[in-house]
């Protein structure tokens, strides 16, 4: 028997069954544009060149800010927490194999292909997902774009086919939240916050989380950590 779906993520599988997937569909009504903060949206391209780019370079998140979280960005975070406790984690890294707990009727896989021009994709034939990520990708690019893909396939479960919302456009919003996913199912804000107390040191902190250098700066900074 399906588990009963709270409320709040009826509400947020509705906001994207309502939109194109290319524009945040509370945008008009966002009280944090109104006045005038950071917003994830608004800086979407600059963050995704950052995760791609491959050198580090910390000066360029330096217009990366401690953001006020929008109502659609909180339930995709409160999504990653249910998904931590149903898989009964509790520490860093996150385990690979959550991602079997993301659809309740069909088995997900995994494959390594030598992917060109993205860095995962997912798949949906007969009876089975399939997660395709990149071959060459670090052992960390992986994990974070396989619970990228996965959150398409939570999407595709809840939601209107997603496949027809995605486009082809890199930095769709349906994109973004599928990175703003992984972010926090892979560094929750309290791992995070004991982590860098104990530690203080970006490249450690990445290598506890399992995730790339890229991404762990943007989640101190907006964590307001460094």
């Amino acid at each position: 028997m399906r588990e009963k779906v709270p409320r709040w993520e009826s509400e947020l599988w509705s906001y994207m069954s309502s939109s194109d997937g290319m524009h945040c569909p509370l945008a008009s009504h966002c009280q944090i544009r109104q006045s005038g903060k950071w917003c994830i949206d608004d800086n979407m391209e600059r963050l995704n060149q950052l995760l791609d780019a491959k050198g580090f370079n910390l000066r360029n998140y330096d217009f990366i800010e401690c953001e006020a979280c929008g109502r659609i960005f909180k339930m995709v975070e409160m999504l990653a927490r249910r998904y931590l406790k149903r898989g009964r984690v509790r520490c860093p890294p996150v385990p690979t194999g959550l991602v079997s707990l993301f659809d309740e009727q069909y088995p997900v896989e995994v494959r390594l292909l030598p992917l060109k021009v993205y860095h995962g994709a997912i798949w949906h034939p007969k009876g089975v997902w399939i997660i395709q990520l990149k071959a060459g990708d670090t052992s960390a690019a992986k994990r974070f774009t396989l619970f990228h893909e996965a959150f398409h396939i939570l999407a595709h479960c809840r939601t209107t086919p997603v496949f027809r919302k995605r486009g082809t456009i890199q930095g769709s919003f349906n994109e973004l939240l599928a990175d703003y996913f992984a972010t926090c199912i892979l560094m929750p804000r309290e791992w995070v916050k004991e982590k860098w107390v104990d530690v203080h040191d970006l490249n450690k902190v990445a290598k506890i989380f399992g995730v790339p250098q890229s991404a762990m700066c943007i989640r101190l900074k907006r964590l307001g950590l460094i």
